[in-house]
């Protein structure tokens, strides 16, 4: 995907995610992988938490998390400066994913829309 104004994210997708309500700093056993720039977090570093769910997909996921049942994901992250670019980029209005690499959707903002004078 590229960056897009339009947030329309309706349709059947493989899972969904959650947009953070602001920064969280990450709380895990382990390092994690930025899910956008693939560099390792530290545990205490400050991060996006994207929580992500799916919902079922044979009869016997419908049947232990019924009709309407989220099934929990692995939760992704983004490390500090991800993140940063994660919100600027939606305080300008656009609408991204959390995979995508923001670091490049920021150089196509510049290279569609320029840098201000």
């Amino acid at each position: 995907m590229s960056l897009s104004c339009e947030c329309d994210y309706d349709g059947d997708y493989e899972w969904y995610w959650e947009q953070p309500d602001d920064y969280s700093i990450l709380k895990t056993n382990r390092r994690q992988r930025c899910v956008s720039c693939k560099e390792l977090i530290d545990v205490g570093s400050t991060v996006n938490a994207f929580y992500r769910y799916r919902y079922w997909k044979t009869a016997i996921e419908e049947r232990i998390y019924g009709d309407d049942g989220e099934i929990p994901l692995a939760t992704k992250y983004h490390c500090e400066e991800c993140a940063d670019l994660f919100w600027s980029l939606e305080a300008l209005g656009f609408c991204g994913q959390p995979e995508e690499n923001q670091h490049s959707l920021v150089a196509e903002y510049h290279q569609t829309y320029g840098t201000p004078q």
